[in-house]
């Protein structure tokens, strides 16, 4: 069987890491686009490729003879963990490179593409608990919220077969519990940031176009 060739975005975040980690492990033949200044050493054998995912050129580039994506971009704040803490991303950064990442992928003939998003995107927010919605609201996780909306929409709108994969709480620790579909967030709701990372993984791998356009998960 030929090797699959995947494009990672967001690599060097807490999902994208794994997710480029795991990709390796299951045999893809992966490439990564990553800042200049990154700090990331991905693993042997990844290609990387150093550029702005917001310039649509190099996006493009990227995605040469690629067969799918995994997109893990998503906003930073300058204190991860402080809801309130000002942003270190654009405001729009999910929105843009989602932009740029349909366009070359249309342009690449590339079909399958599988997104971080967040469990309370959208119409889902009806499934958080109140003091989520309280958080969300009053903090600077309204504006994630926000561009991944306007992601969705764009990848609702586009031609690509694609999941926005929507994790409740992520957590860097791992447990022996499953990840599922779930239909309710609050504050216990808990993820692992390697579990998020493979079922982005054996989504890429389903043999038919995605039935829905969204999975919200969490541990069972």
């Amino acid at each position: 069987m030929t090797q699959q060739k995947l494009l990672i975005l967001g690599a060097s975040g807490g999902c994208g890491q794994w997710a480029v980690e795991l990709a390796v492990a299951q045999g893809y033949l992966v490439t990564v686009l990553i800042r200049q200044n990154s700090q990331y050493t991905p693993p042997a054998g990844v290609k990387v490729i150093y550029g702005n995912i917001l310039d649509p050129q190099t996006v493009k580039d990227a995605m040469s003879n690629q067969n799918a994506v995994i997109s893990c971009l998503g906003i930073k704040r300058k204190t991860a963990k402080n809801p309130w803490s000002a942003l270190a991303s654009p405001s729009d950064l999910a929105t843009q490179s989602t932009k740029n990442i349909v366009d070359a992928m249309t342009f690449h003939d590339i079909k399958r593409l599988v997104v971080v998003s967040a469990a309370g995107v959208a119409e889902s927010f009806s499934n958080i608990s109140t003091i989520m919605k309280l958080l969300i609201k009053g903090s600077n996780i309204n504006k994630t919220f926000n561009d991944f909306a306007a992601m969705e929409k764009i990848l609702a709108n586009s031609a690509i077969d694609s999941l926005a994969v929507r994790p409740v709480g992520l957590v860097d620790q791992q447990t022996d519990k499953k990840a599922v579909i779930v239909d309710h967030f609050d504050l216990s709701s808990q993820i692992s940031k390697k579990d998020v990372a493979q079922w982005m993984l054996d989504a890429i791998a389903r043999p038919d176009p995605f039935d829905s356009p969204t999975e919200m998960i969490g541990w069972q």
